[in-house]
């Protein structure tokens, strides 16, 4: 299990020191790569033993990971080195759900 504080700190130190942020931003930076830290360890030990776990056990932790970890490593990216998040791969991945409903 990941040591949520010590990561936050270190990443709010190196983001004022290296990235130049703000306290508040680096704040934010802080929290959006370490709020799912949880489903990260989740996944994690599924990719170590991928069959440990039943299927409905693998969708489950698979829809937390996906619903939880992108907005925040989308924020995280925008307020650390102002990269907005694109759809590289023309999956519609940053069209709105209203958008994606309306195509059916």
């Amino acid at each position: 299990m990941f040591d949520k504080a010590k990561v936050r700190d270190r990443i709010r130190e190196v983001a004022i020191a290296e990235g130049e942020l703000s306290p508040e931003a680096a704040r934010d930076v802080a929290f959006h790569l370490t709020d799912w830290l949880s489903e990260l360890t989740t996944f994690s030990e599924f990719c170590h033993d991928p069959s440990a776990q039943s299927s409905d056990e693998i969708n489950t932790l698979l829809i937390a990971f996906l619903i939880h970890a992108p907005n925040h490593i989308a924020a995280a990216a925008k307020l650390y080195i102002d990269t907005p998040t694109t759809d590289i791969f023309g999956v519609g991945a940053v069209d709105a759900v209203s958008d994606i409903l309306s195509d059916d």
